[in-house]
């Protein structure tokens, strides 16, 4: 719900969709009913979150844990001992059957969808070229583009990560506007609604995800950035108009 209210009441342009979630059924009502807004679907082969976590599509046995989740990291991180893909004895046709079942879910209930973007990643390519080539591949055979972020388009940061107020990261934002050269960039971030789900969502060195995100949310939808990105010549496009 927060998706969709950056992109019809403030400068959001596309939503992308993790189809191993549980609402995605909801989410379809949602952007089926909104046919101006481009939905991409958001490759997931990983469940960071401690309380909530996502399985499979498919029966990949090795890309999960004993209890039949997907693992929280895709590589290892710094000071992070959580298990990640990279380390598992994980297979390739899994990965493929898993991508595929994700792809057609997502083609099957969702009506304005134009391309596939990588979770926890910025392309599938970068965890192993293979995947990269698989990925191409179903984009390919479902009509659909590739992501853009793994194609080279510069991603800004909008504003830094703390402190996470929605005043200075609207006026961070709109600076960032006033300094951005000429070109085409990209924007990613989770805006959202405060709710009781959204509260229980977290992991080790990410607690805050709930005021992170509707803070997020109060931004893309401010009217000052609406209004420094007329003034200062932004246009906003989404994955569709690439």
């Amino acid at each position: 719900m927060g998706c969709l209210l950056a992109c019809t009441e403030g400068i959001a342009k596309s939503i992308e969709i993790m189809m191993p979630g549980a609402w995605v059924l909801h989410a379809a009502k949602l952007l089926n009913a909104n046919s101006k807004v481009d939905v991409g679907i958001h490759l997931t082969l990983t469940s960071e979150w401690e309380a909530m976590k996502w399985r499979p599509l498919t029966r990949a046995k090795s890309l999960v844990d004993e209890n039949g989740h997907f693992l929280p990291l895709l590589l290892p991180r710094s000071g992070d001992e959580r298990p990640c893909l990279a380390e598992a004895d994980w297979s390739i046709d899994d990965i493929t059957q898993e991508l595929r079942a994700q792809i057609a879910h997502g083609v099957a209930l969702l009506q304005n969808v134009s391309h596939v973007s990588s979770h926890m990643i910025g392309h599938f390519n970068d965890f192993d070229p293979r995947i990269g080539e698989i990925v191409s591949e179903l984009c390919h055979e479902f009509n659909l583009a590739d992501d853009a972020l793994g194609h080279g388009l510069a991603r800004i940061d909008g504003y830094p990560k703390f402190p996470r107020n929605t005043q200075v990261r609207t006026e961070a934002f709109a600076q960032s506007f006033a300094n951005l050269p000429v070109g085409t960039h990209i924007f990613i971030d989770h805006p959202a609604v405060m709710s009781a789900e959204l509260e229980a969502i977290g992991h080790k060195g990410y607690q805050e995800v709930a005021i992170d995100r509707t803070t997020c949310l109060e931004t893309l939808t401010s009217a000052k950035l609406k209004a420094a990105a007329e003034e200062h010549g932004v246009e906003l496009i989404s994955y569709q108009d690439l």
